[in-house]
């Protein structure tokens, strides 16, 4: 082990973290890290691309495929792609494998796609009013609007919650704070991807995450260029994560011991310089000479988790994180970590692998978004623009051709957040919330700190008053517990967010959706406001006859699905309103069960 200076004593490297912990935290300020050193001058374009308003083309003249085998686009079919003058890079990758050979997508549908696009770029249905005021004009204005709301931001950080699995009891709550803000730079458009996956390559987020070198690099290579690291790839980059170790930080003002990554002292001397016989074994050769030894100072100190001496990463200099995110930037010379950055986004609104099964589709994405300066943002824009985005799910098309996964739209399952949130947006009825940044609110409180409890207040939990709904004061967890057997608000320490089907969920959902329209007229039920479920001026008293019954279901198919009945629904409706006639029921006894009919549909759960 190497000396330390004699003059650096424990307690004043104490001292000076605690000095730094004092000076950077505040409850409504809490990231600390190297996301804060990015990303902090203008947007990296624009915000605004081509492509929004593409026409979708008429096939051309020939013989379609007969889906047993993928589209063969030939040079005339390459010629006529090309005089389409198609804008957006998704149908110009699309087109050689589409209307280039025969094919057509299915015709728009105006309700499905705006209903799709707040569901992905916002995180819920959308509500009337907004059917008849964001979704106008021209697609690429919608989805300007989109993106440019605080929601859209939102959304990406909790997909990015996910997929870095954040966990307070892994990594500290002012890192994953820290990650939160690097990733909203990336989606304003301030950092470029290549940057961005430098830094989170290097971030305690995912250093403190993972139990050794090795792990960290398998996780990097999956999450950067979507495939496990080659094993020479792994034990070469494994040297340039051996320098972190896992430890704990004593905050001072939250009262609480915080897990967080240290930066160990290797390949030195016992003076503690540079050791030309050992130093190879802190470089990685692979992708030319990268060297990553650091040498102990003032900031070093003894750290008993590792049983050696260290130095909290909170202590770093700006330079010297710029040194540790070598093997981010390593990973982006990588063409595929762009091709990879594209399949996400495709991924994320598509709900399936359109840039692995038309490679052209990809390609022509990777450009765009090199053309716009790794702005993540152009990326996001061409996907939900695009015409294989916003075509119809339905059997709208021409019956006789065959069926590639790309001639009909998406159909996808609301996440569990995405679900209880347009409830409570329909409906009319407050839920609390759970926030992605901090796992366990409860340790919060359980510190007994000032500070805790105002960095509760200052988040996404709601907490609740002594005798508050005749429970105890402390964090409302009725949200997260649903939408945890849902699959939603994961804790992320073994596993993270699931989707599934089955008998525990559909029954959940059927309970949760019975208290919230209340189809037995249970007076011990708080449900949703009736003025909710009936058009305007409608007393809930009123008699119920056919004429009547066909208008709620009018208001509740607008309200909650977002589209007109069709007509055989608005028989339906007619038919039950005349035998709900018979017994003399009034407008609320036919609106609150025509709710939970309604809302326990497939419809209100698939997109």
């Amino acid at each position: 082990m190497p000396r330390f200076p004699a003059h650096a004593t424990l307690a004043l490297v104490l001292a000076l973290v605690a000095c730094q912990t004092k000076s950077t935290f505040d409850p409504t300020e809490v990231a600390v890290g190297p996301g804060g050193m990015v990303g902090n001058g203008e947007p990296l374009t624009s915000g605004v691309y081509p492509g929004g308003n593409d026409t979708p083309p008429a096939p051309r003249q020939v013989t379609p495929p007969d889906g047993t085998r993928p589209p063969d686009c030939d040079g005339a079919c390459l010629t006529w792609c090309e005089a389409q003058a198609l804008e957006n890079p998704v149908n110009r990758g699309l087109c050689p494998s589409l209307w280039g050979v025969g094919m057509s997508a299915r015709p728009i549908n105006h309700e499905q796609a705006c209903r799709r696009l707040f569901v992905d770029m916002t995180g819920r249905l959308p509500t009337q009013e907004e059917l008849g005021t964001t979704c106008t004009g021209t697609w690429g204005e919608v989805v300007q609007r989109l993106m440019a709301s605080d929601d859209f931001i939102r959304v990406n950080q909790r997909r990015a919650a996910d997929r870095f699995l954040y966990s307070t009891q892994v990594v500290s709550v002012q890192r994953i704070y820290d990650m939160d803000r690097l990733v909203e730079k990336l989606h304003r458009g301030l950092v470029p991807y290549d940057l961005f996956a430098s830094v989170a390559s290097a971030h305690p987020v995912v250093t403190r995450r993972y139990a050794d070198a090795g792990d960290t690099v398998e996780a990097v290579f999956r999450l950067f260029l979507g495939r496990p690291p080659f094993e020479n790839e792994k034990a070469d980059m494994a040297r340039l994560f051996a320098l972190w170790g896992d430890g704990y930080v004593d905050h001072p003002q939250l009262a609480m011991r915080l897990p967080d990554a240290f930066i160990r002292f290797r390949c030195l001397d016992e003076e503690g310089a540079v050791d030309p016989d050992s130093k190879g074994e802190c470089a990685s050769v692979l992708w030319g000479y990268n060297e990553l030894i650091f040498t102990p100072d003032i900031r070093a100190s003894y750290n008993p988790e590792l049983r050696e001496l260290a130095m909290w990463s909170g202590l770093l200099t700006g330079e010297e994180w710029a040194q540790l995110q070598t093997p981010g930037r390593i990973l982006a010379r990588d063409v595929a970590f762009w091709e990879r950055a594209v399949d996400e986004v495709l991924e994320q609104y598509l709900g399936y692998p359109l840039g692995q099964q038309v490679g052209p589709v990809r390609d022509e994405l990777v450009r765009f978004l090199l053309e716009n300066k790794g702005d993540i943002r152009s990326v996001h824009f061409a996907v939900a623009t695009s015409i294989p985005y916003l075509q119809s799910m339905e059997e709208l098309g021409n019956p006789t051709q065959p069926v590639y996964r790309w001639t009909y739209g998406p159909m996808k399952q609301m996440d569990a957040e995405a679900w209880l949130d347009s409830m409570s947006s329909l409906s009319g009825r407050e839920l609390a919330s759970c926030d992605h940044r901090i796992t366990e609110p409860q340790d919060l409180l359980e510190s007994g700190s000032l500070a805790g409890y105002q960095l509760l207040q200052a988040s996404h939990w709601n907490l609740r008053e002594p005798g508050q709904d005749g429970q105890g004061g402390g964090v409302d967890m009725s949200y997260a517990q649903l939408a945890r057997t849902l699959g939603g608000c994961p804790v992320n320490v073994v596993g993270g967010r699931f989707k599934v089907l089955s008998i525990l969920t559909t029954s959940t959902q059927l309970n949760f959706v019975r208290g919230l329209c209340n189809p037995s007229l249970d007076t011990a039920v708080k449900g949703a406001p009736v003025e909710r479920l009936l058009p305007a001026d409608m007393p809930a008293a009123r008699a119920v006859d056919s004429t009547v019954a066909t208008e709620i279901a009018r208001h509740q198919y607008r309200v909650f699905l977002g589209r007109e009945p069709d007509a055989t629904e608005l028989t339906e409706a007619a038919n039950a309103g005349q035998a709900c006639a018979l017994s003399l029921c009034k407008a609320e006894q036919f609106a609150r069960p025509f709710c939970f009919a309604l809302l326990s549909s497939a419809e209100a759960l698939f997109y």
